[in-house]
This record gives structure tokens, C-alpha cells and sequence, in this order.
């Protein structure tokens, strides 16, 4: 999701555009997730692990492929969409600083040509309504980014986690995803998650419930996918009878 972040300085004369209008923010597969956002995420992505060496990180399928992602399937307004895709272009460290904060960061994002563009800031120094928009989410993503890692750490250090290999044939297409891992199956190891709920409580319950139900979302992105496939060979169709003709 990010190429090249810098730190957002207050008054600054940063801009923002629709999130329609930046190049290749539509070709993301996944998306970094916290906790509080699984409700309302599990009605449409998959909600799973990805292991990065030897740590976890939770996040949202947003879709099988890059090339056929439809015009903008998630960026339209109004449209249920990851914090972190909400607050896009910014985002947030994640270290802490010297102070015990977190900075907030901002993407160097090349938008489409001829697009026109907000200003992050007021000449008061506060922020535009637009980027408010965007920091609130980025707040509610950052607010809950330690309580979804204490959650994703008691679940691989209960070897919760297994790999999710992921190998599909649409039509044509063969979708391969490595890295990805779902909550273990097995009686005997589902057993375990009560110690966690122990530890952690009712949101972590809610956490493993909202998982398992998210991975029905998985025929949603081959249709997704499907569609998006044909979609594409017909626009090729009639481009090449444009130049025929």
C-alpha cells in the first residue's frame, strides 16, 4: 500500500485527492486490520493472518488479483472499506518516538493526471474537513493497532495459526497466495482458544467469531474476480475493434 512515506509536518502544503484519483490504490490485495473493524469488515473480505517471517500481521482480502480488480471495486464513496484504506494517504509509524508517540506519516502518492486536489491544512494550521475525515480513521486504526497485536501474538503463541494455502482456478486463471493462515481447525486445538478468552475476554471471542464467519466472503472475490476477468476481455474486444476499423 506504501512506497515512500514521510513525516506529515503541521502546516505543511500537502495535498489529498479522492481516493479514486490515486494511481494503483485499487490493485492492493490486502489491507493491515484491527480488531475493532472486524464487525463490519467480515460482511465482505476475508478476514485472516498473514505471516511476514516469523511474525503475524491480521488483515483484509480485498481481492484475488490486481489486474482485475474492476474500476475502483473499492474506493467508490460510501463503500465499506479497512481504516487504513479510509485514512489513505496517511498513515501512521511503527515504532514510537523519543516522545512515546507513534508519527503520523504521509504516502508520496502520485495521483492521476489533471486531478484536482485538496489541502491537508487550513491557513489556521487545523486540518480540512477532507483530511479530519481521513486522521479519524487513521486515529481509530491506531487506537486499537496494540490490543489486535497482544491478540494475534496469544493466538500464534497457542499455535492457533496454521497456513492457509490458497490455490484456485477461475476460468483461465490460476490464483496461488502463500503467507496466508486461518484459525486451526482441529476440536483439540480449538479448545485452546477458551485459555485466551480467558486472558483477553468477550472482544476476543467476538475476534475469532467474525474470522470464521469472513471466510464465506471467499466466493465474493472469485465472482469479484470472474467478473472483473470478463469485464476486462471485453473492453480489450472493443479497443481492438476500434483500431480495426
Amino acid at each position: 500500500m506504501y512506497r515512500s512515506l514521510r513525516a506529515l509536518k503541521q502546516g505543511s502544503d500537502e495535498m489529498i485527492f479522492d481516493l479514486r484519483d490515486y494511481e494503483g490504490l485499487e490493485e492492493i490485495l490486502f489491507s493491515p486490520t484491527v480488531a475493532v473493524e472486524a464487525k463490519s469488515l467480515a460482511r465482505h473480505f476475508p478476514l485472516v493472518w498473514r505471516r511476514i517471517e516469523d511474525k503475524f500481521e491480521f488483515v483484509a482480502l480485498l481481492s484475488l488479483s490486481p489486474l482485475v480488480v474492476g474500476a475502483n471495486h473499492l474506493l467508490a464513496p460510501g463503500l465499506t472499506r479497512p481504516l487504513l484504506m479510509e485514512a489513505y494517504p496517511f498513515a501512521i509509524s511503527v515504532a514510537a518516538g523519543e516522545d512515546g508517540q507513534s508519527a503520523v506519516l504521509i504516502e508520496a502518492a502520485v495521483p492521476k493526471q489533471e486531478r484536482q486536489g485538496t489541502a491537508v491544512f487550513e491557513s489556521s494550521g487545523s486540518f480540512t474537513g477532507p483530511a479530519a475525515h481521513r486522521m479519524n480513521a487513521l486515529r481509530v486504526f491506531a487506537s486499537d493497532r496494540d490490543r489486535t497485536a497482544a491478540y494475534t501474538q496469544a493466538l500464534a503463541a497457542e499455535g492457533l495459526l496454521e497456513d492457509w494455502p490458497l490455490r484456485l482456478k477461475i476460468g483461465e486463471d490460476g490464483i496461488e497466495f502463500g503467507g496466508l493462515c486461518v484459525l486451526a481447525r482441529a476440536p483439540a486445538q480449538r479448545e485452546r482458544l477458551a485459555k485466551i478468552v480467558t486472558q483477553h475476554g468477550f472482544p476476543f471471542a467476538e475476534l475469532v467469531t467474525f474470522h470464521d464467519l469472513s471466510l464465506f466472503n471467499m466466493q465474493r472475490l472469485v465472482d469479484q474476480h470472474r467478473a472483473g476477468r470478463l469485464a476486462a476481455q471485453a473492453t480489450a474486444a472493443q479497443t481492438a475493434s476500434g483500431e480495426s476499423a
